[in-house]
């Protein structure tokens, strides 16, 4: 199966190379640009042929990894006394800077189109994932603001939603001790939330601990209203208390009302389950009986996984101990909607637009210090994830849909990091044209461009040789 999956991460980024380079070629040839070569994968020829009109040589190399597409006079040349030659009239150094600008843009936005094309099929055959609220958790803190099912997520800590993707990346990194979401409710009315969020962590670091420690919660939900929403109104308040891996207690309080109502996750009675004390069991001063909701976790729908109760409370327990319960706050988007044409393509014009934005967001991130390296993923670690994808106990279809949606994000990131203005990639030949138009058409000097693309080429590589062994280790070490 390892060799199954290197020769389809192969495969993939061979496509979205060609793919890239396709587009170089056919904005060239509208603009009449003379292409030496166009070819599939790299190395020694297979097989060549040369076309009799233009003269252009295609070819098909030995080594399955990438192509290339030559243009003729990509830089001015100069001959062996550093003197300019004269380039040929069907060169791409002689076009007007528009005709080079789209040329060299022709390539992401090829990259952009297959993403595109990959996520309109899938979402064609899978359905789409939406902004709209399909559940609420009976024991989160957003069941305190009062959100309901039909109602819209806009924002996100003053960030806009407007896929899944987005909320899910926005909340990736650690946030602030309080948090902002944007709402519209079914009727039209726009509200916001605001949670704020104090935590006490006592862990036992100790080897082998038996008593892991304990973690407590407590988060204000407010409402905000008024001229920048400035006013605010408590609704309630969520506390809950994690006790050394054995025992979670959810407590919600409504300021308006007075209501409170008690989850209690473990074991009761010598049993263990998920279990609901409402206010009135607390008017003596003790917890009352407690009911046990044996359905409280009970999914339903196609793929649905059903846990008994024991799973499911150990389950609880450990995911609120990673702190992984307040980062979705208790409610669940819209997934696999069904729409027409129209929404497929408008949903896949959005979800292709979210994957841009996480490139770009998570470079800042690696950059700002709130991902580490081991975030970032080579041609070896990607093989890793088309290896799992392969392996893992699933339907065909399911797998296929996985490698298409892993490629649409690939082609995204391809065509994010090309226009990154660096030499040696098309933003870099981008920013020596907007140079060019700086200095009143004057070109910046072959050999100064030269010289800096061979520098940031070597750091590329550079960088290339520290990913890859940063994959190596992570699959050395199991991480």
């Amino acid at each position: 199966m390892v060799v199954v999956s290197i020769l389809l991460m192969i495969l993939m980024l061979s496509v979205l190379t060609v793919v890239h380079e396709w587009g170089h070629f056919i904005v060239a040839r509208i603009f009449k640009i003379r292409v030496n070569e166009f070819s599939i994968f790299m190395g020694p020829k297979l097989f060549q042929r040369k076309t009799k009109k233009t003269g252009m040589l295609f070819s098909v190399r030995a080594l399955p990894v990438g192509g290339y597409c030559a243009l003729e006079g990509e830089t001015d040349e100069v001959d062996d006394d550093g003197r300019p030659v004269p380039p040929a009239k069907d060169s791409f150094v002689v076009k007007p800077w528009y005709v080079r600008a789209l040329v060299l843009l022709a390539g992401v936005t090829m990259n952009y189109i297959l993403a595109l094309l990959i996520v309109s099929v899938l979402f064609c055959f899978n359905g789409y994932d939406t902004r709209k609220v399909s559940a609420v958790s009976e024991d989160a803190p957003m069941m305190i603001a009062g959100l309901e099912p039909g109602d819209t997520v806009l924002g996100y800590n003053g960030k806009t939603v407007t896929t899944p993707m987005d909320y899910s990346l926005y909340s990736f990194v650690r946030q602030p001790e309080e948090v902002f979401f944007t709402v519209r409710k079914k009727n039209g009315e726009k509200v916001r939330y605001s949670f704020v969020r104090e935590f006490d962590v006592k862990r036992n670091d100790a080897e082998n601990a038996s008593d892991p420690g304990t973690v407590s919660a407590k988060v204000g939900v407010f409402r905000l209203s008024g001229k920048n929403y400035s006013e605010r109104t408590q609704l309630g308040t969520y506390t809950a208390y994690w006790d050394n891996g054995r025992a979670l207690t959810v407590t919600l309080d409504y300021s308006e009302t007075g209501a409170r109502t008690e989850y209690f996750y473990g074991v009761r009675d010598g049993v263990k389950g998920a279990y609901v004390t409402e206010w009135d069991n607390y008017s003596d001063g003790a917890a009352g009986n407690s009911v046990m909701l044996h359905d409280l976790h009970q999914p339903s729908g196609p793929g649905a996984v059903r846990l008994t109760d024991e799973e499911y409370v150990d389950a609880f327990i450990n995911e609120f101990a990673q702190f992984e319960t307040y980062s979705k706050f208790g409610f669940s988007f819209t997934y696999g909607e069904r729409g027409n044409f129209f929404s497929i393509v408008g949903n896949s014009f959005l979800y292709v637009h979210s994957l841009i934005k996480s490139v770009f967001m998570s470079l800042w991130f690696l950059i700002s210090g709130q991902i580490g390296l081991n975030a970032l993923a080579g041609p070896i670690g990607l093989t890793k994830v088309v290896n799992q994808v392969v392996t893992v106990s699933a339907p065909s279809g399911l797998k296929i849909a996985s490698l298409a949606e892993m490629t649409a994000l690939i082609s995204a990131n391809l065509a994010v990091i090309n226009l990154l203005p660096f030499p040696g990639l098309d933003g870099g030949k981008l920013l020596f044209i907007v140079i060019e138009l700086i200095r009143g058409g004057k070109k910046v000097s072959p050999k100064v461009e030269g010289i800096l693309t061979m520098i940031f080429f070597g750091l590329l590589i550079l960088l290339a040789i520290v990913v890859a062994g940063n994959d190596i280790f992570g699959i050395i070490s199991g991480r």
